[in-house]
């Protein structure tokens, strides 16, 4: 914290007003946080966490983001028999073979390897399915030598944007070392080489979502304002809609149209970047799955969009 100027100062979500991360310690920081979440949750309705959701009070006004100036940029629906091949790459763009995040997945490319043998998308007509299942013997060598196969999509090269809303509507399985994720990577990935998370599950943490940003400062080194962690028993049953408002200098995480955590600075992201939604397995941070995880194991998406302020 002592070197600002490379760190991305960090702003709790305040409705109606801010904090300046100069003026306050960490620890102050943390009990801003508690409190101003606290008056969030009551102008929404919302329990603290662990608390039972409340009956929706149409008196209440809306915390959602203001979509009334904003067109719809991007969507996908998922109401189609197979992926749309013009939105969707199902590789990430380092391709299947290099391990990030000691994850134990291998990423399976169905667009460029139809006949891999396994496909870990289906669509139903309603919802996309990404599932994940240990790589049987057979296919083993085929997916250097990963224990598990799933699935990964981008709309690298083919859409991006800056600033504007992303959402997306997903459901999530429990399981320890189930990782998914719905993120955003520049589309150059230079300078700051910013990598934004939406939304991030830890399937040994069923009540909780995650959100975070990193981005690398001018000597190469990794920084992040810090995950932040919100919960609700809400979060382990049904669909979840998570999103994030970017604009300059800023970044607002909302899921269920409640904002939850904000960041600010000069090191939010000025890039292009792109979409991912994938559903990883193991790795540095939920850890390896054991006995517990279920195989197959997956994540359902209704939909995903994005809009930009109106010209």
């Amino acid at each position: 914290m002592n070197n600002q100027k490379n760190v991305v100062s960090w702003l709790p979500v305040l409705l109606g007003a801010s904090l300046l991360l100069s003026a306050c310690g960490e620890s102050d920081l943390v009990e801003q946080h508690e409190r101003q979440l606290a008056a969030a949750r009551f102008a929404a309705a919302l329990p603290a966490p662990g608390g039972e959701e409340p009956t929706p009070d149409p008196d209440r006004p809306s915390t959602a983001f203001d979509l009334s100036d904003y067109n719809l940029v991007f969507s996908d629906e998922f109401q189609g028999e197979s992926l749309d091949a013009s939105k969707w790459n199902t590789a990430l763009t380092w391709g299947p073979d290099l391990v990030v995040y000691n994850q134990l997945q291998y990423y399976v490319d169905t667009q460029n390897n139809a006949d891999f043998g396994y496909n870990p998308f289906s669509l139903d007509g309603e919802y996309l399915t990404i599932t994940a299942t240990e790589t049987p013997e057979a296919l083993r060598s085929a997916a250097n030598e990963q224990a598990w196969l799933s699935g990964a999509l981008t709309t690298a090269g083919k859409f991006d944007f800056t600033y504007g809303y992303a959402e997306a509507s997903i459901e999530l399985q429990e399981g320890r070392g189930l990782w998914p994720a719905f993120w955003m990577l520049s589309t150059d990935f230079d300078n700051l080489k910013p990598e934004l998370f939406i939304m991030e599950y830890d399937g040994a943490k069923p009540n909780s979502l995650f959100h975070n940003y990193n981005y690398t400062d001018t000597d190469g080194n990794l920084r992040s304002p810090g995950q932040w962690e919100v919960s609700s028993t809400a979060f382990s049953e049904g669909f979840q809609k998570v999103g994030v408002a970017w604009s300059p200098q800023e970044l607002l995480f909302y899921i269920n149209d409640v904002p939850r955590y904000r960041i600010v600075g000069e090191n939010v992201s000025s890039q292009n970047m792109y979409l991912i939604m994938s559903l990883a397995v193991g790795g540095i941070w939920p850890g390896a799955p054991d006995g517990t995880t279920p195989s197959p194991a997956s994540t359902r998406v209704d939909y995903i969009r994005v809009y930009q302020a109106a010209q």
